[in-house]
């Protein structure tokens, strides 16, 4: 009966220094959708057979990396990888969650000139250059229709506004989050920043994979704010290129 209490207890503050830890370094992201994650359990047990620990950190090595994702499989040079979540005894592509850091403009992956460019703590120290991207299973596609419809209600319950015309064809509503909309000839472009005034500012949108699952999630520092749809349609092309045909 003891060995159990002291277990449990070990147990339970694993888990809140784990906790502790997000809160900390991944501060509430400003879209709501995108804080979905599994339990502290499951991590645990997703992670427990993982043979993808190495991949956990950043390299400057091209080796191909294969991940099955979706309905697709992705090739990805191991310098464009920074996180890789996978069980090893049976991975499912539709619960696989994989992670890409780059740098802008061109979506530069790292390499011996500019790996001193990617930061290891973005919310703690500022995105700078840097575009995380986190390609997210575990969810359905996104629906822009009800999506569209979400924003304009957060907008109408949490601001003192409405979605007004801001620069290059976006609108946007001070909210508890700046809140972002744009028509594009690619289907709605609908995204969330951080306050101007926060220490370090960053944007943060959900787009469709490509891979009729899942959700890709762009984070990039908030001077980049009126760029967004650009960044979301080269990261997609560059997602796309490492698709096997």
């Amino acid at each position: 009966m003891m060995k159990w209490v002291i277990s449990s207890a070990v147990a339970v503050l694993i888990a809140g220094l784990f906790f502790s830890y997000r809160l900390l370094i991944h501060p509430g992201n400003p879209d709501p959708l995108l804080n979905k994650r599994g339990s502290f359990a499951e991590m645990v047990q997703r992670n427990a057979f993982s043979a993808d620990q190495l991949l956990e950190h950043p390299s400057i090595s091209t080796a191909v990396v294969s991940i099955r994702f979706g309905n697709k499989v992705y090739r990805v040079p191991r310098n464009y990888l920074v996180d890789l979540d996978r069980s090893a005894v049976a991975p499912n592509p539709r619960t696989t969650t994989f992670e890409i850091h780059v740098l802008l403009p061109g979506l530069t992956p790292r390499n011996a000139n500019n790996a001193d460019r990617f930061i290891e703590h973005p919310y703690r120290d500022g995105f700078h250059d840097q575009v995380s991207a986190t390609i997210r299973g575990g969810q359905e596609e996104l629906d822009f229709s009800e999506r569209k419809g979400q924003w304009e209600r957060r907008c109408e319950q949490k601001s003192q506004g409405e979605f007004r015309e801001v620069e290059s064809g976006y609108k946007l509503c001070q909210a508890d989050s700046d809140l972002f909309m744009r028509g594009t000839t690619g289907g709605p472009l609908i995204f969330a920043c951080s306050k101007i005034s926060d220490k370090n500012p960053y944007c943060t949108l959900a787009e469709h994979t490509g891979a009729e699952y899942g959700v890709l999630n762009l984070e990039f520092s908030r001077k980049y704010v009126y760029q967004a749809d650009e960044i979301r349609k080269r990261f997609r092309a560059l997602l796309d290129s490492f698709a096997e045909n």
